[in-house]
């Protein structure tokens, strides 16, 4: 359920919501992201947060390489697959939706460890 009531068709911003892949290039790979608004909701598509911080971990601020990481919850995963690809030994993703995963080879969920 959205906080704030809006129509699909409104404006421009809110359409890339609704498409059912949207596609980023971090770490020099493409990554596509399955989306599914109407199925699952506001944890079912990238969020700009998710862009941001991803680029923020690609320019290297902080060290990944050789880390783990737990990303509590994940939504599409974005975050998650861009830290696997900069280094990060074992990402765990808690609340992952979708079927993301296949980004990077995968990801083990809480209940795992």
């Amino acid at each position: 359920m959205a906080l704030v009531p809006y129509e699909e068709t409104a404006g421009v911003g809110l359409q890339r919501f609704h498409k059912p892949l949207a596609t980023f290039s971090f770490a020099n790979r493409t990554i596509q992201i399955r989306q599914d608004w109407k199925q699952l909701g506001v944890a079912a598509v990238v969020w700009d947060a998710a862009v941001v911080l991803s680029t923020y971990l690609e320019m290297g601020a902080v060290e990944l390489r050789g880390c783990s990481a737990v990303e509590l919850g994940a939504g599409t995963g974005l975050v998650g697959i861009v830290a696997a690809l900069l280094g990060i030994i074992t990402p765990v993703l808690k609340n992952g939706k979708g079927d993301n995963s296949k980004s990077f080879g995968g990801w083990k969920q809480m209940d795992e460890w």
